[in-house]
């Protein structure tokens, strides 16, 4: 019997054969293969949301420094003179720092030195995303008190 089997075998086409020998081959590839595709495609959404807020966090970090260097450098168009205490405490962020940044408050301090400068301290800090406080970004310039002239 087996003989007799065999020789049908033969008279079938090779494609036919391997099919009857593979008869549950395919069905374990698209098994694995959606399997795969399922976890390809569950990862890729908090990626997505990972890449966001790491850009939304990357572009406030830029957007405070770019706010200190914009308040000194309208506190160094300013005669030495005229940076005062009183100045400082004056400054406020631009509302479009506000709509990027709700949180943030500008501090500014000045500190007189020996060498006749002054020294003024910007910082930025604000609450992040998830209710942290976030490491204050911080600029410092050295002013002169007054010119040279002025002081006769």
């Amino acid at each position: 019997m087996r003989h007799s089997s065999n020789i049908r075998n033969m008279n079938r086409s090779a494609a036919a054969r391997l099919s009857s020998r593979r008869s549950g081959a395919f069905m374990v590839e698209v098994v694995v293969g959606a399997v795969l595709l399922g976890i390809f495609l569950s990862s890729v959404g908090p990626m997505f949301r990972w890449i966001r807020e790491t850009k939304r966090t990357s572009d406030r970090h830029f957007f405070a420094m770019e706010e200190l260097a914009t308040q000194m450098e309208q506190l160094a168009a300013l005669p030495p003179s005229q940076i005062t205490d009183n100045r400082l405490q004056a400054l406020t962020l631009t509302e479009s720092t506000h709509t990027l940044i709700p949180d943030a408050k500008l501090t500014a301090t000045r500190e007189v030195d020996n060498d006749r400068l002054q020294r003024v301290a910007l910082s930025l800090a604000w609450v992040n995303d998830a209710g942290m406080a976030v490491e204050p970004k911080r600029l410092t310039a050295w002013f002169p008190l007054e010119p040279e002239g002025a002081a006769e």
